[in-house]
Order: structure tokens, then sequence, then C-alpha cells
């Protein structure tokens, strides 16, 4: 990169009191799933007349993007890059009933045009006024990590200033209905602070939305975006690999990392491609997020502003740590995430 990448500003909407702070107001536990984002209020954001047609997935999309920028101080962004690991199902969902309620007649376009995968990033656009660069990821659980690369390149090789990267997904009943039978989620209700304690397959669902300012410019209390990787599949010896892409460019060896953050679900089976991490990086903090926010395509963008508030406070909540301290300073983090054994994410932050 021809410039080093700064995280100016950050937001995320959860199921955690996280909304437009540096750090969790405390922690919110659950006694069954799915969870839901706490939708913070819009006014001061949005024309509430404008919101009533919003979809969540957008509402959330919008409100997380739009107050990351006005905490990094930051007017119009000169990108928008957004993901998603699955669109906007709520309209879809709302289209293919109309659809079928009038037996396939002219329905009213509204909900087919929510419906399309880059309503977010357009949404954000109009309500900035933005012509700058806009584009939309859907890779699944690929998708934020691709999202931050270009993101990485538009601010490190193409020299765009502040550019909004972020992410946002929501849990639909007939997503989680259809999903829950084909294994995906736990089949019993179970508290999302004991889910890594459980034996059985299929995680917790959830939801949220993560939005970030990336810029090359430093200010007051930045955290620096050290690299981001990627790939389909990846193996016990290939972890080591993978973490060295993104090291060795910043001088720094496995032993320099102090805080790894694990998508950890509760799926024993899935949960076992983390012991490499846990080898890899012995004396390091070991924490989750996944507890917190429950199983979605872009939960490694939550996962990603855990991250980004542990080297900002200097803290871990001591619910989500594994091994290690929960406070005491943090300089450098990497987030490990991976969904369903095929997509892998890291992503490495430091001070």
């Amino acid at each position: 990169m021809k410039a080093r990448i700064h995280i100016t500003g950050a937001s995320a909407i959860s199921p955690q009191p996280s909304f437009d702070r540096e750090a969790l107001d405390g922690i919110a536990a659950y006694d069954a799933h799915p969870l839901h984002v706490i939708m913070p209020d819009i006014a001061g954001y949005v024309d509430p007349i404008r919101v009533r047609r919003m979809t969540r997935s957008n509402r959330m999309g919008l409100l997380a993007a739009l107050n990351a920028l006005r905490r990094a101080g930051v007017d119009t962004p000169g990108a928008i890059i957004a993901a998603t690991g699955d669109g906007c199902k709520e309209s879809v969902e709302r289209f293919l009933d109309n659809l079928i309620d009038s037996d396939e007649a002219i329905e009213s376009p509204t909900a087919f045009i929510g419906s399309t995968h880059n309503s977010l990033a357009g949404l954000i656009a109009l309500a900035l006024k933005s012509n700058a660069y806009n584009y939309t990821y859907l890779q699944r659980g690929l998708s934020f990590p691709s999202a931050l690369l270009d993101g990485l390149v538009q601010v490190g090789e193409e020299g765009v200033r502040h550019a909004l990267v972020g992410a946002a997904d929501v849990i639909t009943a007939d997503f989680f209905r259809t999903h829950r039978a084909s294994g995906l989620w736990k089949e019993r209700p179970v508290r999302n602070l004991d889910v890594l304690q459980s034996t059985d397959r299929g995680a917790i669902a959830g939801e949220g939305a993560a939005f970030f300012v990336l810029d090359s410019e430093p200010t007051a209390g930045s955290v620096e975006l050290l690299g981001a990787d990627a790939c389909f599949s990846i193996g016990d010896h290939d972890l080591g690999a993978h973490a060295s892409s993104l090291l060795d460019p910043a001088d720094m060896a496995t032993g320099s990392v102090d805080l790894v953050f694990l998508g950890l679900n509760g799926d024993q089976e899935e949960d076992r491609a983390y012991e490499s991490a846990r080898a890899l990086f012995p004396e390091a903090t070991l924490a989750c997020f996944k507890p917190l926010c429950g199983e979605y395509y872009t939960a490694n963008a939550f996962g990603l502003w855990m991250a980004w508030s542990a080297l900002r406070t200097g803290s871990v909540p001591p619910e989500v740590v594994l091994r290690g301290r929960a406070t005491g300073g943090f300089r450098t983090a990497l987030v490990h995430d991976h969904f369903q054994l095929k997509d892998h994410a890291l992503m490495l932050l430091g001070r």
C-alpha cells in the first residue's frame, strides 16, 4: 500500500448496546434466539417520514453509516462500499407474498426495488447526495472482508479520502425457519452467553450492521487497519501463512499480537477450526464475539468493531474473554472468522 490506513470513525448496531459508543454499555443476555438488534432512535439522522418504507436492514445500515461518519467528523465520504450476505430478505419476502396473494397480478414495484442487494449503498448515497464510487459485495461470509479489501485499495492505492465501508444483514422468520431445517441454527433455546458450552450442532442466529470510515490521515484516537485477508478454504497449516501475509508487511511476528478475536459460534464441529489459532498465538488474549451478536453472513464486521473498541478503550468485556486478561491495554488485535468452515477472514488492527 502506498499509504497507511486508519479507522477514524466506527459504528455498530447489534443485539448489544453498541450504537454511538466506543465500547459496549454492558452486556445483554438472551435466553433464546434469534438475536435481534437494539434499534436506535433515528431522530437526528434521517427524516422519520422517509423511514416508514425502509426495511430493517436498510434502516440499521443507514443509521450505522451516518453515525460512523458523524463520529469521524466527515460530511461526505470519498467512496461508499457496502457488504451483505443475503441482501434485503424482507423486501424479497414481501414482494413474493404480495405476488402470491394477488394471484400474480400487477404489483407495486416498491418492494422489488428495495429487494436489490445494492439498495443500502444507494440509500446511503442518496442521503448524502454523493456521486462517489459506490459498490456492494455479496459473497456470503466473504462479503465484508471483500468490501474491506476494496476500501484498502481505494484509500491506500487510489488516494481516496474517507472511504465508508460496512455491512448489514438481518434475520427474518422465514430465513430462520428454513435454515434451521438445514442445521445452521440450534434447534433448542440456549442462552447466548452460554452457547460456547453447548455440545450440539448449529449456531445461534443473529443480525447486525457495522460501518467504518477509512482514511490515510490519522486522527486523535484513530486505529490503524494493518491489513485484511479473505479466502474460501483454509487448513490448519495455512493459517500461519495467511497470518504472516498480514504480519510481515507490518514487521510483526505472531508474538506481537496481544489480542485475538475468534468467530466461535457454539457449533462444536465448526469451532474446532479455531484450535490452530489458539496454538499460533499462545501468549495473546483470546476473545469471542458471536455470543454477543449471533451468527450471520457479515458478523465479522461486528468482530472488527469489537477489536476496534478494544484498541480504543484498552479493554474487552470479561464475558467474552476465553484466555488472558480483559484490561490493561492492547496494541495489536487480530480477528479470525469463518462461515461454515468455508469463508475465512483475517483482519489486523494496531495502535
